[in-house]
């Protein structure tokens, strides 16, 4: 009895090991590579046959080969913020404290230009800051008065750039 436990045992680690590799071992291109952000000659694979459980055929490929845009492999981005807009402002709030959210919609740009597609050279994305914050007992509200730092407190209640 004790045998057949440990066979079950070994049996059982052994097939979740396979499938944990087995997943681990493909970088799918269109999950993996980022036109923005991913190197051209970073490796990928490509499914070249759907099957009923996922994808059961692949082929090897770059994501400079599949993606619109890659970063050139001899080149390092450097990304400076060229604008940053805040789109809204919401109340954090709890018990004894709130916090001031501001909602920003921030734009860069790399200035090393590594991108072999021009149109990547910049993007945008939503950044969540909190600026401010206020210390009271029952509820306090950051939507109105000032913060802790001296910050007049506002909220349009917007949550998201989009």
């Amino acid at each position: 009895m004790r045998t057949l436990c440990r066979r079950s045992l070994f049996v059982l680690v052994s097939l979740a090991a396979m499938m944990v590799f087995s997943v681990a071992a493909f970088a799918e291109c269109d999950t993996e590579c980022s036109p923005v952000f991913s190197y051209c000659g970073q490796t990928c694979d490509v499914c070249t046959h759907q099957g009923i459980d996922g994808c059961d055929g692949w082929r090897s490929s770059t994501c400079g080969d599949e993606m619109g845009g890659c970063l050139d492999d001899n080149c390092t981005p450097n990304f400076q913020e060229t604008s940053r807009t805040t789109v809204g402002t919401y109340d954090g709030v709890s018990f004894s404290h709130c916090n001031h959210h501001l909602v920003q919609s921030v734009s860069v740009t790399d200035s090393n230009h590594c991108n072999v597609n021009s149109y990547f050279y910049s993007y945008t994305y939503c950044d969540n800051v909190i600026d401010d914050y206020k210390n009271n007992c029952c509820w306090p509200s950051c939507c109105s008065g000032y913060g802790e730092n001296g910050t007049p407190l506002s909220c349009n209640g917007i949550h998201s750039c989009s």
